[in-house]
């Protein structure tokens, strides 16, 4: 029985060189790791969704699907009703705070409703029919045409575009006054407790409240003209901060401060956080959801490709393309590069030899490009570079020429979001039409 294991094993690799489930590429060094039947490269053995580095010990393996998770992002069954990772995080706070203070609440835990991945929507045959009749016709294009079924909207020079049945309205002034302006996302409120109350004198106070649940608040005096406190609230639904005039409450204590701020609590019983710890808990809390490190995926699409293997079939791109490349980023040689490598093999090269990253107001970004990717003989679906690029949330979709692209031409549970460049012809400095389509339930964000 053991030998027609081994035998059985031996016949999904090269005569007696095993491959790695996770790259592909043989395993040639003794370094590798063993999980339910399937071998990995030290360096591949990583959670799909966040790259961390995993151990016999917390690695979570999906049956059907074959991908390893770490404890935090494993798929749950359809059975059970998981909670979303920010829930869990706002538990371990209060829980930490609890125990350190040596008094165990029982009624902390709330409970979140089942959430459930949208399925990927499968291109049907009206769809292709649709984008094979807008191809044959004269040009120009369209740079997107959203698909038949609805799902996503999309922003162009044209203006905002969405399917009636998504239901998607929201108002242009109302995400910011200027769409000529440079807007970059920040959550201030997230940073807010670093810079104003870490290492300065505060109180920070938590609660249970009936409805809300568990509640943490820090208060500190605010030096100005006017007596004033800004305070900052966190529950299980939001975290608000505020700067209110001391004659806004008759009689300052910390309900009064907190109703000020949310109206919906109804406890007068906060606490003081007395552990030494709590001011460090506090702020892990605050900026866990707080990112230095993004990866976007490039998807380069020729004249007349309409398909999702066309898309990454390309085996080169253009010196067009090269142009675009050096204008986001640098490339960089990804043996020993020290950087964010965002899920490329920066050890034996097994996920191409160069990409492009750089750095900007901080934060490291790595680009997954396709072209750079390796390219597999025999593979028409070239799994390898959908691997690292269908596992991003955001795509670049560089246009050679006037081509349409279709949101769901590429099949994905994570693709969310495509931006779509296309170069203008002889202009100097290069200039690039730009139209966005994401998904419906993903906001409209600047800059466009």
């Amino acid at each position: 029985r053991r030998n027609k294991i081994r035998n059985s094993k031996r016949s999904h690799s090269t005569g007696n060189v095993e491959m790695c489930n996770g790259c592909g590429f043989p395993i040639l060094e003794e370094n590798m790791v063993s999980a339910q039947g399937a071998r990995y490269h030290t360096t591949c053995f990583r959670c799909t969704r966040c790259d961390t580095q995993l151990t016999l010990k917390n690695y979570r393996k999906q049956s059907m699907e074959g991908q390893l998770y770490c404890e935090a992002h494993a798929p749950q069954s359809r059975d059970s009703s998981p909670s979303p990772e920010t829930d869990q995080k706002n538990c371990d706070l209060f829980e930490m705070l609890e125990r350190l203070q040596g008094t165990r609440i029982d009624d902390q835990r709330c409970h979140i409703g089942s959430f459930y991945k949208t399925p990927i929507a499968a291109i049907n045959e009206d769809q292709k029919r649709n984008i094979q009749t807008i191809v044959q016709s004269d040009g120009p294009y369209p740079m997107i045409v959203l698909p038949v079924n609805g799902g996503y909207w999309m922003e162009s020079s044209d203006g905002f575009i969405t399917s009636e049945e998504d239901n998607v309205h929201e108002s242009i002034t109302s995400l910011h006054p200027s769409a000529s302006e440079l807007c970059i996302d920040t959550d201030f409120t997230a940073q807010c407790y670093r810079g104003d109350f870490y290492g300065k004198e505060h109180l920070n106070y938590y609660a249970i409240d009936e409805y809300l649940g568990p509640i943490v608040m820090s208060i500190k005096a605010e030096p100005s003209s006017v007596e004033s406190i800004k305070a900052i609230v966190r529950t299980r639904f939001s975290t608000k901060q505020e700067i209110i005039p001391s004659s806004a409450i008759d009689v300052p204590n910390p309900a009064k401060i907190a109703q000020c701020i949310c109206s919906e609590i109804s406890t007068d019983r906060f606490h003081p956080v007395l552990s030494l710890k709590g001011s460090d808990l506090v702020m892990s809390y605050d900026e866990h959801v707080l990112t230095n490190n993004f990866k976007f995926g490039i998807i380069y699409q020729r004249k007349g490709q309409t398909s999702e293997e066309e898309l990454f079939g390309n085996r080169s791109h253009s010196p067009a393309m090269d142009v675009f490349l050096n204008t986001i980023g640098s490339k960089v040689h990804l043996k020993d590069f020290k950087g964010f490598r965002g899920g490329l093999d920066t050890v034996h090269c097994q996920t191409g030899a160069e990409s492009v990253y750089t750095r900007y107001n901080g934060k490291e970004i790595m680009f997954h490009v396709s072209t750079l990717l390796p390219y597999t003989d025999f593979d028409h679906q070239q799994l390898q570079r959908k691997r690292h690029i269908g596992n991003d949330i955001v795509a670049i979709v560089f246009q050679e020429e006037n081509t349409p692209f279709v949101p769901d031409m590429i099949a994905s549970h994570f693709l969310h979001c495509f931006i779509v460049i296309q170069p203008v012809k002889d202009s100097h400095p290069q200039r690039y039409k730009i139209s966005v389509a994401a998904r419906k339930d993903v906001p409209r964000f600047y800059p466009l």
